[in-house]
């Protein structure tokens, strides 16, 4: 679990690391830290938050549930990310619900606050601006995979832009995650393995590039 002075933590996001002394002293009075065990809920789909959260320790998972009550992965996110800013920076209902899978900590910013000091910084704006193109572009990616890839297609490139997330998450998880269930990516990761595509270390999968 993340400790130590709040000042130092928030220097190492991207999204205040030019700041100077005197305005993380401000952007300190507004902020706190908070643990969350393996299993914990951060937010449910429905609520509202007064909060800007950045998950600075551990692995969130973002999903919502189908009409028929099936769990959907929306993704995975890592330190340090920010969480739902979209939902939390318009003000209404956050549309997933976020777990933390591993044991991790994220830093509470008042928003109200956040936005009257902070926000109109042009150089935070900027970062939250690419913060969101990512994820568009991630989602971007994501649909285009779910329509026009094969399953083996899916998990190369999963594993190849994600090892380190490969690494963190069970099979099932990664199955959810690339839209199949858990039968079909353990037979396709058999064969990517026969055809020397994928190379598994103990229980790591990498992308063969040779």
């Amino acid at each position: 679990m993340k400790n130590g002075p709040v000042a130092s933590i928030l220097k190492e996001t991207y999204l205040f690391s030019f700041m100077n002394d005197k305005e993380l002293e401000s952007l300190t009075k507004i902020s706190t830290i908070q643990n969350f065990q393996a299993g914990s809920l951060l937010f449910i789909a429905g609520e509202r938050s007064k909060y800007l959260y950045i998950l600075i320790e551990g692995l969130v998972s973002i999903y919502k549930h189908d009409n028929k009550g099936n769990e959907i992965i929306i993704g995975f996110f890592k330190p340090f990310s920010l969480l739902a800013e979209a939902a939390i920076l318009k003000r209404v209902p956050f549309p997933s619900t976020a777990m933390f899978k591993t044991e991790g900590s994220i830093i509470k910013i008042k928003l109200d606050d956040f936005e009257s000091v902070f926000l109109g910084d042009p150089r935070i704006s900027y970062e939250i601006i690419q913060s969101l193109l990512n994820k568009i572009q991630l989602l971007q990616q994501n649909i285009h995979f779910n329509i026009a890839s094969t399953a083996k297609e899916k998990i190369l490139h999963f594993y190849k832009k994600n090892p380190s997330l490969g690494k963190e998450l069970k099979k099932y998880e990664v199955a959810a995650l690339l839209g199949m269930t858990g039968e079909t990516l353990s037979r396709n990761i058999r064969q990517l393995l026969k055809d020397n595509k994928l190379v598994q270390n103990e229980k790591v999968y990498t992308v063969n590039e040779n």
